[in-house]
């Protein structure tokens, strides 16, 4: 009985030996485990915050564009004065231009 309690003894030391070395296995990849998340979650906090940043450009970006339309509307405004104007003024030029050529200054 003796050589059997020792080889049991044996197999239950290599048995105790395997479990301690898969406990440490298993810890090394928790830990592993551990710090991956560690990294996905300061990357998803990165890209969440790129995003706001992103979001916060693209509404100063609209809100740009709205003023950039208006100004180009009171421009085209302003233009259509100034061709009315121009006209205007145009045409009492050909008008004074027109009376000088007749030369009507006392004579018909």
């Amino acid at each position: 009985m003796e050589k059997f309690e020792l080889r049991m003894e044996k197999a239950e030391a290599r048995a105790e030996a395997r479990a301690e070395k898969a406990e440490a296995r298993a810890e090394k990849a928790e830990a592993r485990v551990d710090a991956m998340e560690k990294r996905l979650d300061k990357r998803m906090d990165a890209i969440t915050k790129l995003l706001r940043q992103g979001m916060q450009m693209l509404v100063k970006t609209d809100t740009r564009l709205a003023e950039l339309a208006d100004a180009q509307k009171e421009l085209a405004d302003a233009q259509k004065g100034l061709a009315e104007s121009h006209k205007a003024t145009e045409r009492s030029l050909k008008a004074l231009m027109d009376s000088l050529r007749t030369g009507r200054n006392g004579r018909r």
